[in-house]
C-alpha cells in the first residue's frame, strides 16, 4: 500500500468517530440530492396517467397527496443535510489542529543537526501553509476526500436507478470518466513536480521574511533595505513562475474535463430526446436522466480532481514526515537512566562534527569536570567552545568517543533527567512574548517566592525589574526587543538560577556585562548556590579569577587542561592565545 495512503489511514483512524460522522453525512446527503428527480419523475408519471387513464384512478388526489408528503419529507431530509457542508469544514480544522500538534511535538524533540538543515521559515511553512486550505493537508484528509465520495455515491446512486430504468442511455452517462482517467494518468507525474516547487518556493519567501524581520536592526544600520528588497524580489518572482505553471496545469485540466462532459451531455440530450419522441421512455424518465446527468457533471470533475488533489496533498504529507523522519538521536535516549544529582562530568576522546563540515571541529577532547569545580573554556573564534557546551546538553552527538555523567554513558541516561540538572545560558540570550516573570520562570512548572527572588537577586535585577513600568508583570517583546542587552543577558541568567541546577554552563555572557556585574554575580553565585559546578566560556581575562580550572582548545581542535598558570608555563599556544586575543580588564 502507498505510504502515503497509509498515512491518511492512520490519521482517520486517530478521528475515527468523526469520520463515522462524515461517511453517514455523505450517504445521507447524497442520497437526499437523488431523490428530488426521482420523486419529480413519480409526479410527472403519475400526472401523465391519471389524464390518460382517468379509469385507473378513481381517487387521484390520494395519490398526489401521497407524491406531496414524499417531497415534503425530502425538503426536511434536504434541510438535514444543508448542514454538511459546515461539518465537513468543522472536520478540516479538527484535523488540521491535531496534526500540527502532532508535528510541532516531532519536531522540538529533534537535536541541534535537524535546525541546522531546516530554516525556521521553511518549518513555518510546513506547520502552517502546506496543513491548511484548499488542496493542503486537512483539507484533503476530509473535504477533498469526502466530497469526492459524495461525488461517488450520488454517482452510484444516480446509476443504480437509471440502469434500473434503461441501460443504454445509463451508458452514456459514464463515457466521460475513463476518458477523464486517461488524462490524470500521463498528468499526475507533472501536478507532483509542480506543486512540489511551489511549496519549496513558499519556505523560501518564509525563510526570507523570517531573517528580514528577526535582523531588521542590522538591515537598517547598514541601510540595506534595498538589497533586501531585491532579495524578497527575487525570491517572489520564483514563487510566481511556479504558481503560475500550476494555475496554467489546473486551467487546462478543468478545460479538458468540462468539455469532455459537454459534449456527454449533448450526446444524451439527443438520444434521450430521441427515445422520448418514440415513446420508448416517459418523460418522467426523460426528466429524470436529464436532471441526474446535469448532476453528474460536477461529481465527474471532482473524482479526477480528488486525484489532482490528492497528488498535490501528498506532497505536503512527504514534506511533514520528512522533517519527523529525519533521525534524530534524542530518540533513543528518553528511556535510559534517571539521575537528580552531578558528581562528574567526563569527556574521552570525543570527536564533534557537523553534518555539512568535511573535517571534526573537535579531536579526541578529554577531561573531568567534578562536583563544585568551575571551569573556563578558552579558544579562538570557531574552535568548538561553544559546541562542547551542545554535546553537554545532549543536544549534539560525538562523532567518536563518550561522554559520561556520573559514570553513566550519555547513550544510557533519559536526556529529560540530564537537563534537569543542568542550566544554560547561551552567548545570544533569547527571550519568549510574555511577561519579565514568565520568561525567569519559564524553565520550571513552580517556584517558590523565595527561588524566584534569590534568582533574580543573584542575577541583579533588583533593580532593573522595580524600574520596569510594571515591575515583573512587564511585557517582553520577541527575543526581548524592549530590554537592554545586558538586562536581557541577566534575564536569562535568572531564568537559568531558578532551576536550582546542578551543573551550569555560561556561554560567552561576559560579553554583556561589566567587569564588576560579573564581579557581582559570582559572588552572589558563591553565597546563594554554593557547591554548584560551572563551565564558562568567555574571552575575559578576569573570569579567571572565578574559575579553578581551564579548558583551551587550540587551533586544530585538541583539548588541554589545567589550571592558568599550568597552561601559561607548558603550552606555549595558550601563552601565545592569552597576548595575542585576551585583553586584560
Amino acid at each position: 500500500m502507498n505510504q502515503n495512503i497509509k498515512w491518511i489511514i492512520t490519521q482517520w483512524k486517530a478521528q475515527k468517530w468523526f469520520v463515522v460522522i462524515m461517511v453517514v453525512f455523505t450517504l445521507a446527503s447524497s442520497a437526499v440530492s437523488i431523490a428530488y428527480p426521482w420523486a419529480f419523475k413519480k409526479m410527472l408519471d403519475l400526472l401523465k396517467d391519471i389524464l390518460l387513464f382517468p379509469a385507473k384512478y378513481p381517487s387521484p388526489m390520494v395519490e398526489v397527496n401521497r407524491i406531496i408528503m414524499l417531497f415534503l419529507a425530502i425538503g426536511i431530509a434536504q434541510l438535514f443535510s444543508g448542514l454538511y457542508p459546515g461539518v465537513r469544514g468543522w472536520v478540516n480544522i479538527r484535523f488540521e489542529h491535531s496534526l500540527r500538534v502532532m508535528y510541532f511535538k516531532d519536531i522540538t524533540r529533534k537535536d541541534f543537526s535537524f535546525f541546522q538543515k531546516y530554516r525556521t521559515g521553511d518549518i513555518v511553512t510546513r506547520l502552517t501553509d502546506d496543513l491548511s486550505d484548499y488542496p493542503k493537508i486537512s483539507w484533503f484528509l476530509c473535504s477533498g476526500i469526502f466530497r469526492a465520495f459524495n461525488s461517488f455515491s450520488m454517482i452510484v446512486f444516480s446509476l443504480i436507478v437509471m440502469f434500473s430504468i434503461n441501460y443504454r442511455l445509463t451508458l452514456f452517462s459514464i463515457a466521460p470518466l475513463p476518458l477523464m482517467m486517461v488524462v490524470f494518468y500521463f498528468t499526475s507525474t507533472k501536478l507532483y513536480q509542480n506543486f512540489d516547487r511551489n511549496q519549496q518556493a513558499i519556505s523560501a519567501i518564509n525563510s526570507q521574511l523570517e531573517m528580514s524581520f528577526s535582523g531588521i536592526r542590522i538591515v537598517k544600520s547598514f541601510v540595506s533595505e534595498e538589497k533586501y528588497n531585491r532579495f524578497f524580489d527575487n525570491a517572489l518572482a520564483r514563487r510566481f513562475v511556479t504558481e503560475m505553471s500550476m494555475v496554467k496545469l489546473n486551467a487546462i485540466l478543468q478545460l479538458i474535463w468540462q468539455y469532455i462532459d459537454y459534449f456527454a451531455q449533448i450526446g444524451v440530450i439527443l438520444f434521450g430526446g430521441y427515445m422520448a419522441v418514440k415513446g420508448e421512455i416517459t418523460v418522467g424518465t426523460f426528466f429524470l436522466f436529464y436532471t441526474y446527468l446535469s448532476m453528474m457533471i460536477y461529481p465527474l470533475i471532482d473524482l479526477p480532481q480528488l486525484f489532482v488533489s490528492g497528488k498535490q496533498a501528498f506532497v505536503n504529507i512527504d514534506r511533514l514526515e520528512n522533517m519527523k523522519n529525519y533521525p534524530t538521536f534524542n530518540d533513543k535516549l528518553i528511556k535510559g537512566k534517571q539521575i537528580d544529582t552531578f558528581e562528574s562530568l567526563t569527556l574521552n576522546e570525543v570527536d564533534c562534527q557537523y553534518f555539512d563540515k568535511p573535517e571534526p571541529v573537535l579531536n579526541k577532547i578529554s577531561f573531568t569536570l567534578a562536583k563544585g569545580e568551575r571551569m573556563l573554556i578558552l579558544g579562538a573564534t570557531g574552535s568548538g567552545k561553544s559546541s562542547i557546551a551542545n554535546l553537554v546538553l545532549g543536544l549534539m552527538q560525538p562523532s567518536k568517543g563518550t561522554i559520561c555523567l556520573n559514570e553513566i554513558n550519555y547513550d544510557n541516561l533519559d536526556l529529560e533527567s540530564l537537563r534537569n540538572i543542568v542550566a544554560y545560558v547561551p552567548q545570544d540570550p533569547l527571550l519568549f512574548v510574555g511577561t519579565v516573570k514568565e520568561n525567569i520562570l519559564f524553565a520550571v512548572d513552580a517556584a517558590s517566592d523565595e527561588e524566584y527572588h534569590k534568582a533574580v537577586h543573584t542575577a541583579q535585577l533588583d533593580d532593573e525589574i522595580a524600574a520596569f513600568p510594571d515591575a515583573e508583570r512587564t511585557m517582553v517583546g520577541n527575543k526581548g526587543l524592549s530590554v537592554s542587552g545586558g538586562q536581557k543577558q541577566r534575564l536569562t541568567i535568572a531564568r537559568a538560577l531558578v532551576k536550582q541546577p546542578k551543573l551550569l554552563i555560561l556561554d560567552d555572557i561576559t560579553a554583556s556585562l561589566d567587569a564588576e556585574n560579573e564581579e557581582k554575580l559570582w559572588k552572589s553565585i558563591d553565597a546563594n548556590y554554593p557547591g554548584i559546578a560551572a563551565i564558562v566560556i568567555s574571552h575575559r581575562l578576569s573570569t579567571l579569577r572565578y574559575v579553578g580550572s581551564v579548558l583551551f582548545i587550540d587551533s586544530c581542535g585538541y583539548a588541554h587542561k589545567g589550571t592558568h598558570e599550568e597552561l601559561v608555563f607548558n603550552n606555549s599556544e595558550y601563552h601565545d592565545f592569552l597576548h595575542e586575543h585576551l585583553k586584560q580588564s
